[in-house]
């Protein structure tokens, strides 16, 4: 599939192409023209894997300030029937450019969509009513610089149409940050962790995207069995499997602290991460996401994994 980054350079990478990508998205959204976003309508989100996860935490983050928003698969899009709207304003990510659900997704709305995508020549921009470039970045096979610019091009995105809650020039600080905090205790955390059968993931409102996130980077990085769970869902009987086999990650100091002494009591490995920057939600998920991504580097290398070559490739998750 092309040239790859190795893990590790990648995310020590991200903030350069944050900052970049935010330049990016700035100047591709002021050379349009845009009405803003009004009360009562809708904004959806349309993406594959991470993309995806990415959308939900954009998604939460805009009704957290009152915006009617969805995150939508593209595989279930590209099967809705031709011209069917599903909100008044869609955004279609793919980093590639090359997954073809999105692909197909784009070319069946009954709207033009906004597009993010590291590749603007690529064919998922075909009809796009204006195009947030990532920065035509190399990344790794378990995308990390991807997903972190896709959060900054979703933020650029809803400042340009009149929604702010965050100002997306500053994420990339809030990813130095991060990587300077959080790599120091990442090796014995992950050696912890390495002794656990399965890891669930834990959050709520945005960090809710988060742990869908994680889940995934566990699985692909590591060959880690996981499951990530809104805070509340995770009461309601996801937690009766904990126990000295498994670990859970909790992101957030709220309903967690409860689920984490209950957890503690069972002897499960409870890694609870609340973010410098929990006062601004968006901005925690950048944290939360760096976190993660720095303790998996290290669990894939103690395990002796190479990240990015999957046991189980597949012929059609892209085009040629």
């Amino acid at each position: 599939m092309g040239e790859k980054a190795e893990f590790r350079e990648a995310i020590a990478s991200q903030p350069d192409w944050m900052g970049k990508a935010a330049k990016l998205a700035a100047d591709a959204l002021a050379a349009h023209p845009k009405v803003p976003w009004s009360p009562g309508e809708t904004v959806a989100v349309v993406g594959m894997g991470s993309s995806t996860n990415a959308g939900a935490v954009f998604v939460a983050a805009l009704r957290e300030i009152g915006v009617r928003a969805i995150n939508l698969d593209a595989s279930a899009v590209a099967r809705f029937p031709e011209g069917y709207k599903p909100a008044d304003h869609v955004i279609v990510v793919s980093e590639s450019g090359r997954s073809p659900e999105p692909i197909a997704a784009a070319a069946r709305l009954g709207v033009e969509p906004i597009v993010v995508t590291n590749d603007p020549t690529s064919p998922v921009a075909a009809g796009a009513r204006l195009v947030a470039p990532l920065g035509g970045f190399v990344d790794s096979g378990v995308y990390t610089i991807g997903y972190t610019t896709t959060l900054v091009a979703l933020a650029s995105i809803a400042e340009a149409f009149g929604a702010t809650f965050v100002d997306p020039a500053t994420l990339a600080g809030v990813a130095d940050m991060a990587l300077a905090r959080y790599a120091a205790g990442a090796s014995s955390l992950a050696a912890n962790l390495d002794e656990r059968r399965s890891l669930d993931i834990v959050g709520q409102g945005p960090s809710a995207g988060s742990a869908q996130a994680v889940a995934l980077l566990f699985r692909e990085a590591c060959g880690m069995a996981t499951a990530p769970f809104e805070t509340l869902q995770y009461l309601h009987g996801p937690m009766e499997s904990c126990g000295p086999h498994t670990a859970t990650m909790l992101f957030g100091d709220g309903r967690e602290n409860g689920i984490a002494a209950q957890l503690r009591d069972a002897s499960t490995l409870v890694i609870q991460f609340v973010a410098q920057f929990g006062a601004v939600p968006y901005a925690a998920a950048v944290e939360e996401i760096i976190f993660a991504q720095l303790l998996a580097a290290e669990l894939a290398g103690q395990r002796g994994i190479k990240v990015g070559e999957f046991r189980f490739p597949q012929p059609d998750t892209k085009l040629k």
